[in-house]
């Protein structure tokens, strides 16, 4: 009870700022958030990384959000029970603290460096209780938003799910050294031992991973000084050459690997000598897509943008192919029992669509800027037309991709060139022929009724008959031409 009165204050204190227009409606927010903690922080950015939810918390700060969350009192000592007597030494001030956790250097009988992180036990007391008032909000704003390609309540059970897992530091010690065998083996990113043994559901015990965060690194070039030389001077490493390889195992990841790491923000990323990168924190965990092909085509095409090759028809159907599943299935199903083809007309289309947009200058300036998220929600898909729902299991992968790319323009455009431009290209097509070279697994769609099929198709051309009446003649026309 007294947490719901808490939020329902933290909720009034919003509604008469923007009443009253004493604050922004983001500062507000951040403020309101960080003052209830934990659970709402990670919302929020879960909605700052999602194009059509982002303008909502654009205020945010990324300091904030990322590596300046206020401590609160910890007794290490009893958290670690029985296995103090493991540690010649921790230290009493936390380095590091994120939504969840707080971090203490430490170092072990055996001499290892490691770190010990602690879940907070404001978490631990509020954490169902702020998971069913975030549910009850979104229930509201899904009805509010009804039709965006992000379903908030979807995203919500997602998030609800991922935060479950990520507040269990045994589950999350599992998925550390599960990451780390697999990179292990390709040889590439650099991931910290867990101490199973030493840790709990509520302590996780690493080794200590040295070298500079991504997000210390931005934050020093914010000030002035070039992230280039920012990280030359604290590793020695070429800041380019780590954030190509980054963004390519990532890719690779998606296409190799049973699972991936889905929260890739600047404070989880280290960069360390030898032009090498390490990634912690991994609570929060996502499964491969079923439809690799469907990720690779959408490779494909971002690759064809940074190439001056943009093709508006093919990038529109393989964002359908990976963002709503169900319904790529279903236009395959109805295509291969006729002679029309809806995905087809819903190319030609786009295709026509955005050639008739040559003139308009916003929408040239996101296809200069390879905008390309930008350019499909508020340009191609404005209003989301398309009727496109991102499939639920693929909502925090979207996610992290999303926050990824934001991570890179950042850096490019604060170094003042469109740096981003050829990090982004390099990786892409490093990985893409290495999926083309070693082919990938493609896991086994499951069969869909015809009755099924139909069911779908018939719901999305309602949807477009709604949103769009022309779009919904051209492909009827063609459908029955």
């Amino acid at each position: 009870m007294r947490r719901t009165l808490q939020f329902l204050s933290a909720l009034s204190r919003i509604a008469q700022a923007r009443l009253h227009d004493k604050y922004t409606w983001q500062d507000q927010i951040a403020e309101q958030c960080e003052r209830l903690g934990g659970v709402y922080i990670k919302f929020i950015q879960m909605l700052a990384s999602h194009e059509t939810t982002k303008h909502w918390v654009s205020g945010i700060s990324t300091d904030m959000a990322y590596e300046q969350v206020p401590y609160e009192p910890i007794d290490i000592a009893k958290e670690l029970g029985d296995k103090m007597h493991n540690f010649a030494e921790i230290e009493d001030v936390p380095f590091a603290a994120g939504s969840y956790g707080q971090v203490y250097h430490a170092k072990l009988l055996t001499g290892e460096d490691v770190i010990v992180k602690i879940l907070r036990p404001s978490v631990r007391k509020t954490l169902r209780q702020d998971l069913r008032i975030i549910n009850r909000i979104t229930r509201v704003m899904s009805w509010m938003t009804k039709g965006m390609v992000f379903d908030v309540h979807d995203m919500t059970d997602e998030f609800s799910r991922t935060t479950i897992a990520e507040t269990d530091y045994k589950r999350e010690a599992e998925s550390g050294e599960w990451l780390r065998s697999y990179f292990d083996q390709r040889g590439t990113l650099v991931i910290p031992r867990s101490y199973k043994e030493l840790g709990s559901r509520y302590v996780l015990v690493q080794d200590y991973v040295p070298g500079i965060s991504l997000a210390s690194a931005m934050s020093q070039q914010r000030q002035g000084k070039p992230i280039d030389q920012v990280v030359y001077e604290a590793t020695g490493s070429n800041v380019w050459e780590q954030l190509t390889t980054l963004g390519k195992e990532a890719l690779n990841a998606v296409l190799y690997a049973d699972f991936q790491m889905v929260d890739p923000h600047p404070g989880n990323i280290r960069l360390l000598a030898n032009n090498k990168v390490a990634m912690i924190d991994f609570g929060m965990m996502g499964k491969a897509p079923r439809n690799r092909s469907a990720f690779m085509n959408m490779v494909g095409e971002f690759i064809k943008i940074y190439e001056d090759r943009f093709e508006p028809g093919s990038f529109a159907a393989s964002m359908l192919a990976f963002y709503d599943m169900e319904l790529h299935d279903a236009l395959q199903v109805i295509a291969r029992q006729s002679s029309g083809d809806y995905v087809q007309s819903l190319e030609t289309f786009v295709r026509q669509f955005v050639q008739s947009q040559a003139g308009d200058g916003l929408t040239q300036h996101y296809i200069l800027d390879r905008q390309m998220a930008r350019m499909f929600n508020e340009v191609i898909n404005n209003g989301n037309k398309l009727g496109i729902c991102v499939s639920k299991e693929n909502v925090m992968l979207v996610r992290s991709m999303n926050m990824f790319l934001s991570t890179m323009r950042m850096i490019g455009e604060a170094h003042g060139e469109r740096v981003h431009f050829t990090l982004l290209h390099n990786m892409m097509v490093e990985a893409y022929q290495e999926a083309l070279e070693k082919g990938f697994e493609q896991r086994p769609v499951p069969a869909m009724s015809d009755e099924r099929a139909y069911e779908v198709t018939a719901n999305w051309l309602t949807v477009i008959a709604e949103k769009d009446r022309e779009l919904y003649g051209y492909i009827m026309r063609r459908r029955l031409a």
